[in-house]
């Protein structure tokens, strides 16, 4: 069983009622169901962004990974389909998804970011590089943008300060790149 982190489930269900509490609730058992379909066991201490949990895990091959899983809501329905458009090429991997239970199994990376970085034309160079990277035809003829599911899906808005997106070292690069697709 797992520790929800206390600021995360108050901000739940501060922010969704009744319906972020039932789903706190079943957060424990839900985790513990995916743990154990995708063969991982806890491999640190649960994380946590604005709408969803981070476990870090390791899989039975021992290869470290994150399982995330969201807060049931419209605004987090494509998230896989960004992972899979985007094949690892400026995010993360996408190892396992299960849709119904807004989950996936995530490639883990050790954080960084950009602030890390003194010389200016490094950072734009890293900006270009990363924004060609991810700039894609959307899956599935999908042409929703980033700003527009943001100010169409009620309660999706980050608030003044909050972070749009975390960065990452990939594995055998020096490049830092985006772990997510710019969540609050």
């Amino acid at each position: 069983m797992i520790a929800m982190p206390e600021e995360f489930a108050r901000s739940t269900v501060d922010r969704e009622g009744d319906a972020g509490a039932a789903w706190l609730a079943e957060l424990p058992a839900i985790v513990g169901e995916l743990l154990e379909l995708w063969g991982c066991v806890p491999d640190g201490d649960v994380m946590h962004g604005g709408v969803g949990v981070i476990v870090p895990v390791r899989r039975r091959n021992e290869e470290s990974a994150v399982l995330k899983v969201s807060f049931p809501h419209p605004g987090n329905v494509h998230e896989p389909d960004a992972f899979v458009a985007w094949s690892g090429r400026g995010a993360v991997l996408l190892h396992e998804r299960d849709d119904g239970r807004f989950a996936m199994l995530l490639e883990r990376v050790q954080p960084s970011t950009l602030a890390e970085v003194e010389d200016g034309d490094e950072i734009a160079r890293v900006a270009g590089r990363l924004n060609r990277r991810l700039a894609i035809p959307a899956p599935d003829g999908r042409s929703r943008t980033l700003s527009s599911t943001a100010t169409s899906t009620p309660g999706t808005s980050c608030a003044p300060g909050a972070s749009r997106g975390s960065w990452s070292t990939p594995r055998g690069t020096s490049e830092i790149l985006p772990t997510t697709a710019a969540h609050c």
